[in-house]
């Protein structure tokens, strides 16, 4: 295990957080499902307002900075609590930082917040790929 996996030991037991990241509509639902079979009860959608229970897939990462921001905690903060919760699981969340720079400043922050809770995510996983038209690339550790 290289040394950052290490230092995700929680009580004795090392995390293997998988983050999955990509542009919208680029596949990475569906590479996730196949690559780690998966079945659909074993996906948490964060933007559909039910709460988490455990799911392996924590889909839609990035609609939590939505809700963090709408109730003005950090995401930052917010996400560190989350961490040690999302032992073995693998999150998906939408790349943010390659398109148009938003217009309204409310998006700009939105998108800044989303961007290093990302950063944040990928630093924390022991894996992290990247999806793009359906095909996945491995960033970091090993699939």
């Amino acid at each position: 295990r290289n040394r950052l996996a290490a230092d995700n030991c929680i009580v004795g037991r090392c995390v293997a957080v998988i983050l999955i990241l990509g542009g919208y509509a680029q596949g990475r639902l569906r590479y996730a499902m196949k690559n780690y079979s998966l079945t659909k009860d074993e996906i948490w959608d964060a933007a559909g307002g039910i709460p988490w229970q455990r799911q392996k897939l924590i889909y839609h990462a990035e609609e939590l900075v939505t809700h963090w921001l709408a109730q003005e905690k950090s995401p930052l903060a917010e996400v560190e609590k989350l961490l040690p919760l999302w032992e073995d699981a693998i999150v998906i969340t939408q790349e943010v930082g390659c398109g148009l720079v938003p217009i309204a400043p409310e998006d700009r922050t939105w998108r800044e917040a989303v961007g290093r809770v990302n950063c944040r995510l990928a630093e924390y996983a022991e894996t992290v790929e990247r999806v793009c038209c359906g095909l996945g690339m491995t960033l970091k550790g090993a699939h």
